[in-house]
């Protein structure tokens, strides 16, 4: 399986376990998405999803949602 050239964090290449979602996603377009589908609960959406995968033992899908929530801080969307 190719290695996403976007997870510029420096992680291995993904496990054979299966997919995560740096294999296939952008946090950009993850977080304009989120902005569509949670409206005024798009940070607190992104900061779940991130904590879940964190206490899951998912790191790297716990990093493309920190990386999701990043790019969302300071975005106020309108609702």
């Amino acid at each position: 399986m190719a290695v996403n050239k976007r997870d510029r964090v420096g992680a291995s290449p993904p496990s054979e376990d299966g997919l995560n979602l740096w294999d296939f996603a952008d946090p950009n377009e993850a977080a304009n998405a989120a902005l569509d589908v949670y409206g005024p609960d798009t940070i607190t959406a992104a900061a779940h999803c991130a904590l879940s995968a964190h206490f899951d033992g998912r790191e790297r899908d716990y990093r493309f949602w920190f990386a999701v929530f990043s790019k969302l801080n300071g975005v106020r969307p309108q609702g």
